[in-house]
Parts: C-alpha cells; sequence; structure tokens
C-alpha cells in the first residue's frame, strides 16, 4: 500500500498533464462507472488526501456551481497506479485522454465518482493528513496537533505500532514510515498507546510529518528514492532528532555521490543487514489490527527498548 508522499508525487507529476485541460476522452472500465462520459469537461484540480486521489472535473472550466462538478476519488491499494501515456490492459481501470497525453488508471483498489459534498463525506473518516499543507499554518497547526492527539488517545488498547498504520487517527502514514519513525523514537512497537505520554504521541506524529515532508517536491526531487536517514541529532527536538535543513540534506547528496550502498533505511527492510544505527539484530514480524490486515514490521530490540 502507497505512502502518504506516494500520492504528492503522483499528484505532482499529474498536474502538468492534466490540470485545466479538457478531457477528450474518457473510459471508465468499472461496472458503477461504465456508462459515464466526460468527453468536454474540464479538469479542475488534482488533490491528495492521505492514500486517495481527488481530480475533480466541471462542465465550464470557470464554473462554481457544484452540480456542474464531479470529483474522482481513487485509492491504489496495493499495486494500483496512475500512468501517462501507457497502453491500456486488462488491468486498466480507467482512461483519461488529453490533446496531447493520455492518463491510465491501472489495478486501483477504489474507483468512485462523487459531487464535491458527497466526496467531503467519503473521506471524513481520515484523520489529519500529514502531508496537508495546513500544517505549515499557524492558524491551523494547534488544532491539527489537538485532534491527532484525541484520536490517539480514543485507541488507548492499540498497539502504537497498529495505530500508526490506522488511518482513522492520522493519515498518510504507511509501513516504511512506521518503522523508521518508532526506531528513531526508540520505542518499542507492542506498546499500547494507553504508556506513551502526549509528548510521544504528538512527537511521533511530528516526526512522522517531517520525514514524509523531505519526500516530496520541492524538497525531493520528482524521481529521488525516498529516504529517512537524513537526520540530526538534537536535544531540543522530540526523541533528540531532527530531519536535516535543505542545505544540510544538499550537502549529504553531494557526500552521497561519492559513496557506494548508501542506504535509505534505518530498520525497514534491512532484517539482513542489520540496524543501521546500532548494528544489531533487525526484527522481523507480522503485526496488525487483524489477521488479514497485518504487515511486515521490523523493529530492532537493541533500540527500541522504550
Amino acid at each position: 500500500m502507497p505512502e502518504g508522499d506516494s500520492l504528492v508525487r503522483l499528484a505532482h507529476r499529474l498536474r502538468p498533464i492534466m490540470q485545466d485541460q479538457i478531457i477528450k476522452r474518457s473510459d471508465f472500465r468499472v461496472p458503477h462507472l461504465a456508462t459515464v462520459d466526460l468527453s468536454g469537461w474540464f479538469v479542475v484540480t488534482i488533490r491528495t488526501r492521505a492514500k486517495y486521489l481527488s481530480v475533480t472535473v466541471a462542465a465550464d472550466l470557470n464554473a462554481t456551481d457544484a452540480s456542474q462538478q464531479f470529483v474522482i476519488v481513487s485509492h491504489l491499494g496495493m499495486d494500483g497506479a496512475w500512468q501517462i501515456d501507457t497502453r491500456p490492459s486488462y488491468r486498466t481501470r480507467c482512461i483519461l485522454a488529453f490533446e496531447e497525453h493520455s492518463v491510465v488508471g491501472n489495478s486501483l483498489a477504489k474507483l468512485e465518482m462523487f459531487s464535491p459534498e458527497e466526496a467531503r463525506q467519503y473521506l471524513a473518516f481520515l484523520g489529519p493528513d500529514l502531508l496537508d499543507e495546513a500544517w505549515t499554518d499557524p492558524a491551523h497547526y494547534d488544532r491539527l496537533v489537538t485532534q491527532s492527539l484525541q484520536n490517539f488517545r480514543a485507541a488507548q488498547d492499540q498497539p502504537i505500532a497498529t495505530a500508526l498504520l490506522d488511518q482513522r487517527l492520522v493519515s498518510g502514514i504507511g509501513n516504511i514510515y512506521r518503522c523508521e519513525v518508532l526506531l528513531l523514537a526508540g520505542i518499542n512497537p507492542h506498546r499500547r498507546i494507553s504508556e506513551l505520554s502526549d509528548e510521544h504521541l504528538v512527537g511521533l506524529v511530528l516526526l512522522a510529518r517531517a520525514l514524509m515532508d523531505i519526500n516530496v517536491p520541492p524538497r525531493a526531487p520528482q524521481q529521488a528514492r525516498r529516504r529517512t536517514v537524513d537526520v540530526r541529532p538534537d536535544e531540543h527536538s522530540p526523541f533528540g532528532v531532527r530531519v536535516a535543513t535543505a542545505v544540510e540534506q544538499a550537502r549529504a547528496q553531494t557526500d552521497r555521490r561519492r559513496a557506494r550502498n548508501d542506504p535509505n533505511f534505518w530498520v525497514y527492510g534491512r532484517d539482513r543487514q542489520g540496524c543501521l544505527r546500532c548494528g544489531g539484530p533487525v526484527r522481523l514480524e507480522k503485526l496488525g489490527p487483524s489477521t488479514e490486515k497485518e504487515r511486515d514490521l521490523y523493529w530492532c530490540p537493541n533500540c527500541q527498548r522504550g
């Protein structure tokens, strides 16, 4: 399943192709949308909310009446993708053709079309999106922090490792970030939320947000690999670490060009290489709220004793 930063990157790729463009032909290959024809409609906005991509289309580019707008909402699931100028296949669920390009949705886990208000209600279950630009607005920051903390406190009995993936609490965190942020925080993934202080919970949210934020434009080039190791010691930051500044990140990138086998993660996927922080063995296990929702959990028993 994609991380929230994957959707933000996807939106950045699609906007130059789709936004303000006329749809020349549409082809929805799912039964409940099979008769929909958006030919002649305009793409107004492309937005992300957690792991959902929303494409708003309007009968007229300047239309403000909600009755003249629809929102195409998709979720990529484990294997889905929106691709540009690729050939359709048996996995294709949607084709939107424009004057110069076409955008093809393959293996989409969810594909729906709503009115703007219906789309808002459809996504209302999601907790605060960690890549929402509202986090950078002082007028909204305290509200988002408070809402995130209240959501976690309402799930007191959940292990923190499953709670971080619960999109109803905070949204956008995927398996990579939950493993990495718990490693950097030094927190045992099996600890219950009730065992963690407000400072711990808020610190996890802010650290996860910071790690994700450096992996999306403009901080990260479109084709750059996702990385979580660009952090620095800082006794004044939660858990004693902070994300590198843009200048520090640029210097590190120059150094990486000289290095071989430069690692991207502290613990995720390192069950054979060992923990990047302490060098000790990495434990790999399955953990989830239920058997069908179990995900691979990588963690370091030495670093994560807390």
